[in-house]
């Protein structure tokens, strides 16, 4: 990225379906798990009927997704190293999916980020009260107010600090025993740090990816398969192992959730590293029963 006032070639450009949603929906329909898409709307006009098409053409249901007056659009700038820069445009919309026609499924999983700010929080809550078991992803103000058992995931893009181990660690257990959560803090290459609600720590080091392209979706593809796991009766540790070998998987390819290894894909990345599979083998108590 360029200086202030400086100067930087863009060496590309593509269009692809994003945010973290619909990227991780993305994932966990390629898994055959059934999912109901809900969230800001989608625009007028043609923008509208692209998005609309994209959606379905990755077998993704709109039949919750509403119009709005704008579309949301992020432009990201994807340097050499495959890091990325992102600016955002119409994600502080007022316009979403009504709370009152999704279908919350009591014994489910449901998830949610704070792109949507009250309407993402408020969902959780009615999510809660329906009897679903949540697993929330970046809800980080300190005024945060989660149900006791809640799931959450970090990046270090927000909370933390990249590289800093000892800082990391203790940001996430802090967070975990002040809000009752188990906390997932994913750190790119350099791991991934876990507490439980009561503060016990687990440090898991991350896959080896082929290399590193563009980094944007990684936390989308760790959500969709530790989800994956835990809606499947694994344990958590499982469930993050899955998680991060699909975002290793996802880093060498361009675009957030253009490529969606299927579910060998991603068993047969993990077993071609056994090492690292290994360090995952740990019961971590889940707070969901």
């Amino acid at each position: 990225m360029p200086n202030n006032g400086g100067y930087c070639p863009v060496l590309s450009q593509e269009e692809f379906l994003g945010g973290e949603a619909a990227n991780t929906a993305s994932f966990l329909v390629m898994w055959r798990q059934e999912v109901v898409l809900a969230g800001n709307g989608l625009g007028m006009g043609m923008d509208y009927e692209n998005i609309r098409l994209r959606l379905l053409e990755r077998g993704l249901d709109v039949d919750y997704l509403v119009r709005s007056d704008l579309t949301p659009v992020c432009d990201v700038y994807v340097t050499d190293d495959g890091d990325r820069t992102m600016f955002g445009l119409g994600f502080d919309s007022k316009v979403y999916t009504p709370l009152d026609t999704i279908p919350f499924q009591a014994g489910e999983w449901f998830t949610a980020d704070p792109n949507l700010s009250f309407g993402g929080r408020a969902a959780a809550r009615m999510a809660y009260e329906k009897g679903m078991k949540l697993y929330l992803m970046d809800f980080f103000a300190e005024n945060e107010q989660f149900p006791k058992g809640s799931i959450c995931q970090y990046g270090t893009d927000w909370v933390g600090a990249r590289g800093d181990n000892d800082l990391n660690k203790n940001w996430v257990v802090q967070w975990s025993k002040s809000h009752e959560i188990h906390s997932i803090l994913t750190d790119g290459v350099n791991g991934t740090h876990v507490s439980t609600a009561e503060g016990d720590y687990f440090f898991f080091p991350a896959f080896k990816a082929e290399s590193v392209i563009d980094s944007t979706g990684a936390g989308a593809a760790f959500r969709a398969g530790t989800i994956y796991g835990l809606s499947n009766g694994w344990d958590l540790g499982r469930s993050i192992r899955f998680g991060s070998a699909a975002a290793a998987l996802k880093v060498p390819h361009m675009g957030a959730a253009e490529y969606l290894p299927s579910f060998q894909e991603v068993k047969d990345f993990i077993f071609s590293q056994p090492e690292i599979a290994s360090k995952f083998e740990l019961k971590i108590p889940q707070l969901h029963s």
